[in-house]
């Protein structure tokens, strides 16, 4: 994975994430990575946020800040300049699941603004 665009990035550091978010990196890496690895960061702590006895709308903004990350890398997805062709069913695939994910963050950070968990 080394080349003139895609430069050796080690994963998850800020380099990497801003590198991802800029579609920067194959389609593949962005997609998956972006996705699903991150979401072992993330998900860990929004599970412990929503069951420690606190104001609902501490974990209301993780899931809106999740929300815009996931809008983020929908662009990224979309923009991302693979080190292989990949194929547009596959990029439209990845476009339309990452913004599912967006689209659930919103409605779990509306749900817990609103109260109602």
């Amino acid at each position: 994975m080394t080349n003139d665009t895609n430069k050796k990035v080690t994963l998850f550091t800020p380099k990497w994430l801003q590198a991802v978010l800029r579609g920067e990196r194959p389609s593949g890496e962005t997609f998956w990575v972006g996705n699903y690895g991150t979401a072992l960061f993330h998900q860990p702590l929004m599970a412990l946020l929503l069951v420690l006895p606190i104001n609902e709308a501490i974990p209301g903004v993780l899931a809106a800040l999740l929300a815009l990350y996931e809008l983020a890398l929908t662009v990224a997805v979309a923009r991302s300049r693979p080190g292989v062709p990949t194929p547009l069913g596959w990029k439209i695939a990845g476009v339309l699941v990452t913004l599912g994910h967006a689209a659930l963050f919103t409605f779990l950070a509306l749900s817990l603004f609103a109260g109602n968990t």
